[in-house]
């Protein structure tokens, strides 16, 4: 008993600090009439039940193994992206279309995969997700005043 106590505590010391980061969806306004979110390390059902809400279509940035997880398992969200665009290594061996080597290669890019309305969504599942935050937000920083 003491043990499971032990863990409860831990887990919830966790969710604190998670929580005291920002970490969890976070809105960013617009962008070329696209709504924008980021979600840094985000629970995989939660993710699910967050694209399934989005009542407009999805431009999906994200790493290969949270890309090939969701879609594995609910590929029935397909019908849901306007594109997704993956950034690290792809050691999945699932088939990408719009792979690049980092979060800044999408960037550098990504204006031109904005074409219509709907929601741009950002999530990292990865160990450098932090790093990617900050770059995301330096880069909405940037495009958002031009």
């Amino acid at each position: 008993m003491q043990e499971k106590h032990g863990f409860v505590d831990a887990q919830a010391k966790v969710d604190s600090l998670r929580k005291a980061r920002g970490e969890g969806i976070r809105a960013h306004g617009k962008l070329k009439g696209l709504d924008v979110f980021s979600w840094m390390q985000p629970d995989q059902q939660a993710l699910v039940n967050f694209m399934t809400a989005i009542p407009t279509s999805i431009v999906w940035v994200g790493n290969p193994a949270e890309i090939e997880a969701v879609l594995s398992g609910h590929p029935e969200l397909l019908n849901k992206f306007q594109s997704i665009l993956s950034f690290g290594e792809n050691r999945t061996g699932f088939m990408l279309e719009n792979e690049f080597d980092g979060i800044q290669d999408v960037l550098n890019g990504l204006m031109t995969e904005l074409k219509s309305n709907g929601t741009l969504l950002f999530t990292c599942t990865e160990n450098d997700s932090e790093y990617v935050s900050l770059k995301i937000v330096a880069y909405l920083n940037l495009v958002q005043l031009i």
